[in-house]
Formats: C-alpha cells, structure tokens, sequence
C-alpha cells in the first residue's frame, strides 16, 4: 500500500501546476485579499498552497476560488502553529522525482518489454539515461537479493 501512496505522491509531484509567475493578479486576487499584513513569508507559503488548491487535476475536486483562499488560509495557519520559530528546509522533491522516474523506467523496460530507444523516447530522456537507470536498479536488485554476509 506504501508503494501505491508514493505513486501517488509522485504523480502529483509531476502534475500539471501553474507557476505562481503565471497567474494574473486578478487570479491571486482572494488569497492576496485574505493574508493582506501577514509577514511575507507567511503570504508565500500561503499563495503556493492557493495556486495548489485551484489547479488540482479534476474540476470536482477543485474548490472555487474563496474556498481555496480559506483552505489555504487554514493550512498556512497550522503550518505556522506546527513550525513557527524554525527555518525548515523544503526541499524540491528532487529525490522523489528521480525514483519516481526510475520506477517508470524500470516499469517499462521490465513489464512492457519496451527497447530503450522507445522507453527514452516516451519519457523524454536520453537512451543513455535509461541504461544507467536499469544498471543501478540492477545493481540494487542483486545486492538486495545477495543479501550480506554476518562475519562476526
């Protein structure tokens, strides 16, 4: 079940989502009205899960606009309740989009039986990236099967 909810995660790493530059201000205009003289970073973090909200895939699953803007709200609230005072680091998923990546390919060389060319090809990299995906799988796949040895 684990395996199915970071396949998720990844889809929803990898999904559509429009860049904050891009919207107009007509667009970010309820989450601007809303967090007006909260500190700026509070209002970032806020606009970026306002653009999430309103861009999610399926237009039932989209809240309107106020409602995204009070979702959004609520949720830069209780990040500030949950890490107020801290620096945290976040990250860019980097790691989650490369093994979210090597499991595609991996999927597709193994199940689908397609040739590198067309593997690299579907998922707009190079063939040489796709070998040394399936080489360090490989390499991972045998090491974990060998299991080691207890020498002392």
């Amino acid at each position: 079940m684990s395996g199915d909810l970071l396949a998720d995660d990844l889809d929803l790493l990898a999904a559509a989502r429009p860049d904050l530059a891009e919207l107009t201000a007509e667009q970010i205009a309820p989450i601007e009205a809303r967090t007006a003289g909260w500190p700026e970073s509070w209002r970032d973090i806020a606009r970026s899960l306002y653009v999430t909200l309103v861009s999610r895939g399926e237009a039932a699953r989209a809240p309107d606009a106020a409602q995204a803007a009070q979702l959004a709200v609520e949720l830069m609230l209780g990040v500030a309740s949950d890490l107020g005072g801290t620096q945290p680091y976040i990250n860019q998923g980097r790691d989650m989009k490369l093994s979210g990546m090597a499991a595609r390919v991996i999927e597709l060389i193994a199940s689908s039986r397609q040739d590198y060319a067309r593997v690299a090809q579907l998922l707009s990299i190079s063939e040489r990236h796709v070998r040394r995906i399936e080489a360090r799988w490989l390499r991972a796949e045998r090491a974990r099967r060998q299991g080691t040895l207890a020498l002392e």
